[in-house]
């Protein structure tokens, strides 16, 4: 068999990794280069610019009613950031863990209705009709993701698992994409994203495992931190990763009941900025909340 992968001949393939070369360079950048409060604002514009996005999934139209949205958006971060004390040493209102696990909690209940609309899509789906839930549900799914790589990032060892999240799942979606366009055949959910194929899936599995075992390979060589054991880590590695592809299946199901391609064209190759952390918005508040059951 040979393998077909059009790299530099496909124009639409050469801007997305030149546009994924830019991100990940600018991510390593702030990431490595400037304190946790800095981070969490720099994640937090990044999330205000898919909440922009989602105003326009949810069917808003006026610059008055997404400016709206943007605010209450806002509001909703500040809110969590005010109790948990995120922000600049300011003083946790109440005792974080807690609320970091019934928040969380909340984003998995969520997460476990999406999983159901996406099984049995288009019969449920019909609840996402309605804008205002739809703007509700965004409120929740961006403010978790914010709060969960805050909480990550404000960690001892913070810039490396905020490093192993974004990392499993971006190797989840690279590996999900090539082994899809190689060797898809049998549709993961055909009523929601046609492309997506369980072989594609399988490939962005394996590509994280191989990320991770990496990983701690370079880890044990320069002993920067001390990791969970690797059976573990491979466990969780596994569970983020595939809920990463539920992230990415809703916002298909978003798209389509809005009748538009791509979130936004700000990103070439990719689309918007919510068609990137798509995977994130899910993944990252599923691992916060098993990051707290771990203790790790």
């Amino acid at each position: 068999m040979t393998l077909s992968i059009p790299l530099l001949g496909n124009n639409m393939l050469f801007s997305r990794i030149i546009t994924a070369i830019v991100l990940v360079s600018f991510f390593v950048a702030v990431l490595f280069t400037v304190s946790s409060d800095y981070f969490n604002l720099c994640v937090a514009a990044v999330i205000l610019m898919a909440g922009w996005e989602w105003s326009s999934l949810s069917e808003l139209t006026s610059m008055r009613a997404r400016c709206l949205y943007q605010a209450l958006l806002i509001s909703a971060m500040v809110t969590v950031a005010f109790y948990a004390g995120i922000i600049f040493g300011s003083p946790a209102l109440v005792n974080i863990d807690i609320f970091l696990f019934w928040f969380f909690s909340v984003s998995i209940i969520f997460w476990l209705l999406a999983l159901l609309l996406v099984i049995t899509h288009p019969r449920l789906s019909v609840i996402m009709h309605s804008r205002y839930f739809r703007l509700l549900i965004g409120l929740l799914v961006l403010t978790s993701a914010w709060l969960g790589l805050s909480f990550l990032r404000n960690h001892s060892e913070g810039i490396f698992w905020v490093l192993y999240v974004v990392a499993v799942v971006a190797s989840a979606d690279i590996g999900a994409y090539f082994f899809g366009k190689q060797f898809g055949k049998t549709k993961l959910a055909s009523q929601v994203s046609p492309g997506k194929s369980w072989e594609g899936l399988a490939g962005g599995l394996l590509l994280s495992q191989l990320l991770v075992l990496l990983m701690v390979g370079i880890n044990a060589q320069v002993h920067f931190m001390a990791l969970p054991n690797v059976q573990t880590l491979l466990l969780v590695t596994f569970l983020i990763a595939t809920v990463s592809a539920l992230g990415d299946l809703f916002e298909s199901i978003l798209k389509r009941i809005a009748g538009i391609k791509d979130s936004g064209t700000i990103l070439p190759g990719h689309g918007g900025v919510l068609d990137r952390i798509d995977g994130l918005t899910s993944a990252v508040p599923i691992f916060s909340f098993v990051f707290l059951l771990l203790a790790w």
